[in-house]
């Protein structure tokens, strides 16, 4: 039953008879929510921007040997593939799913063992979050509503299925979602930094983050969680890019009611220590400084990934959830701070012209020996979907020269490079000649400049405030 003033759009969603989602419905001046499974009012519309583009329906996560899990309030529990509770992107909830560790037998509804802190017990190997496929729009320089490059608006998504190949007018098609020769209904994204030993990955919260190794170990490592059903390799800018994009929609951080105006963006994770060695060290994957950009750190960090609040009445800063893509425990974590991240892509520094001194084979062999190849071209993985070669003309500088050629003189579409070059501050440097390689996201050192859309350069060699992602897609 229902009685009240009619509401002058939207859609509400029955399931044996009860209200199960509401959106994009407004009555007046107000929209109308589903909160604690009541029909509640929330903010006035003019108060903030209200985003009406078309929603769509995710595709379902592809789950092979991954086991779905949910968290209840409490723990993270094992749930089934048709759990309609498993996920709910137009809440910003994403889909998580788990490897247990070889001899750990779980059933649906028990609860899974997850490190509290840096020697806990763990029932699982590492935690994934489904990306969906889809294409996106970014209106203007801002994306929809953004104030500016410091307060930026949304990034237009619509999901699509896996058999749509091209994007409708005026959207893109994601890149992430095109391996090698494969088209792909979504990827599976490690849910924190990379742990554990290079023999023996991990993927879990409050551990130390994988560092000190070069590019070459990074992305050997990463291979070794492949099995029958997934390619487990080491993130690239476009898969970084998808992450981050789809937290700046209306599905991820972004459109996450308890947070407002700056606080959008993603919190860093400050855990980490500059010792009397003068070496910085990251520490502890899922921490949280509770504030988007800060210049404080500490060992431990603020506060952890599950360190989380059920107010949805004020917009607190919600310390741990905070660092999420989501705003919520269901995201993606240490995208802004912790340690850097290298991912698979490189600018080529060779020589444009036979015989020029500044782009010699001298300088490629030098610097790659470093990230652990013998040469760019002989020993880089021999299959283009895991890595990405960029061009620049000006090679000796880290300046804006790259955007204007390095992705066939045009943007480097859904990789967070030049589409969203400066939002929310983050810093920007590209690679060049002597630090040819990408990171992503800044480290717990950085302050204002660490981000979603931070990118940086190195030369590929083992540091220990380094680490690196791994990414599913489908075998």
């Amino acid at each position: 039953e229902a009685s009240g003033q009619k509401p002058s759009k939207g859609t509400i969603v029955l399931e044996e008879g009860k209200i199960t989602d509401v959106y994009e419905m407004n009555i007046g001046e107000y929209e109308l929510e589903l909160r604690n499974k009541n029909l509640v009012l929330s903010e006035e519309v003019e108060e903030i921007c209200r985003i009406t583009y078309k929603t769509s329906e995710p595709n379902k996560p592809e789950i092979g040997n991954l086991i779905p899990v949910k968290y209840d309030g409490n723990n993270w529990i094992i749930t089934t593939s048709n759990d309609s509770e498993w996920y709910n992107y137009r809440h910003q909830e994403w889909a998580n799913a788990v490897i247990l560790k070889e001899g750990i037998n779980k059933n649906v509804g028990d609860t899974l063992v997850i490190p509290d802190d840096s020697e806990g017990d763990s029932d699982i190997i590492g935690m994934f979050v489904w990306i969906p496929r889809y294409e996106y729009k970014i209106d203007d320089d801002y994306g929809m509503c953004g104030e500016s490059k410091t307060l930026p608006g949304a990034i237009d998504i619509q999901f699509i299925p896996i058999d749509k190949e091209e994007a409708d007018e005026n959207y893109i098609l994601h890149p992430a979602f095109i391996f090698g020769d494969e088209e792909l209904s979504g990827i599976w994204v490690g849910k924190f930094e990379t742990t554990g030993t290079g023999e023996n990955p991990t993927i879990l919260p409050n551990q130390q983050s994988l560092v000190n190794i070069n590019v070459k170990t990074m992305f050997d490592t990463a291979q070794k969680l492949s099995n029958t059903y997934f390619d487990s390799h080491m993130a690239k800018n476009s898969e970084w890019g998808a992450v981050a994009y789809l937290s700046q929609s209306k599905y991820g951080k972004y459109g996450n009611p308890n947070y407002e105006g700056a606080n959008k963006e993603i919190y860093k994770n400050d855990s980490g220590e500059y010792p009397s060695d003068n070496v910085w060290n990251a520490r502890y994957t899922g921490r949280s400084s509770g504030k988007p950009s800060t210049s404080g750190y500490s060992k431990e960090g603020t506060c952890t990934y599950d360190n989380i609040s059920t107010s949805t009445k004020e917009k607190i800063n919600l310390c741990g959830e905070g660092a999420s893509t989501t705003g919520n425990i269901t995201g993606v974590y240490d995208m802004s701070g912790g340690a850097f991240e290298h991912v698979m892509g490189y600018v080529d520094i060779g020589a444009e012209e036979e015989g020029k001194e500044w782009g010699s084979r001298y300088y490629n062999d030098t610097w790659n020996n470093l990230a652990g190849f013998t040469t760019i071209w002989k020993n880089t993985p021999s299959n283009l979907k895991y890595y990405k070669e960029y061009q620049t003309k000006d090679k000796t500088s880290s300046n804006g020269a790259f955007s204007e050629t390095a992705c066939n003189g045009g943007n480097c579409y859904g990789e967070a490079l030049s589409e969203t070059r400066g939002w929310y501050s983050d810093n920007q440097n590209y690679p060049y000649l002597v630090y040819p390689w990408f990171l992503r996201g800044g480290y717990f050192g950085v302050g204002s400049g660490s981000g979603m859309f931070h990118f940086y350069y190195n030369s590929g060699n083992a540091l220990p405030y380094i680490g690196f992602r791994v990414v599913f897609a489908a075998a």
